[in-house]
């Protein structure tokens, strides 16, 4: 059995073992991470199903290997590899585990400030220390990362559109963010801005 066809889905896992015990971590502490249900505009409400079905599309595709499933529930055309590179599974395989390690760090150096969403009303201190002393959006670095290794583990159409949409994605999430925290941190995250770049 292939190391290439694990790694995929083994590297999802952990990637889902890190973030979910450093949530069960803060929650044990009393920390509230997710933002809770705040107003959302009807067409982004409508959004969140579509991410998730591809979100399901994608972890089907990249355990259909690992697991040696024949069929397919997209059209071939769009998930067959491109090309067979030993140098993109390794640089592949190099950048999912950067993006682990980088994730790891930086859910460390965010200590009880983890949030997930926007919403003023729980908010946890800025941190411009440590892995965010050189990126002001390290865990967004680390999904980007992560998915470009897994485009170039396993070059397919739906893998390398499916990359695109996220960083483009992930892109204005940001620019979003980036406005709420002016908003809520002032002249103190302005300062942060000037100081440190967007990913590197």
């Amino acid at each position: 059995m292939s190391f290439y066809n694990w790694f995929p889905f083994l590297s999802f896992l952990i990637f889902v073992v890190i973030l979910s015990g450093r949530i069960y971590y803060l929650k044990r502490k009393g920390i509230v991470v997710s933002s809770g249900l705040v107003k959302k505009r009807k067409s982004i409400f409508l959004l969140y199903p579509i991410f998730l079905l591809i979100l399901l599309l994608w972890l089907f595709e990249i355990a259909k290997p690992a697991f040696h499933i024949s069929f397919s529930l997209l059209p071939e055309t769009i998930t067959n590899l491109l090309f067979e590179s030993l140098f993109l599974k390794f640089a592949g395989v190099s950048l999912i585990s950067i993006s682990l390690i980088l994730l790891a760090v930086t859910l460390l150096h965010f200590k009880n400030s983890l949030r997930f969403g926007i919403n003023g009303k729980n908010k946890g201190k800025l941190i411009t220390t440590g892995i965010f002393s050189f990126s002001r959006n390290p865990f967004f670095l680390s999904l980007d990362l992560y998915f470009l290794g897994v485009a170039l583990l396993m070059p397919s159409f739906f893998f390398i559109g499916f990359l695109v949409l996220a960083v483009v994605g992930i892109h204005f999430f940001i620019l979003k963010e980036e406005k709420f925290m002016l908003k809520i941190y002032g002249g103190e995250y302005r300062k942060y801005l000037r100081k440190v770049r967007r990913y590197i």
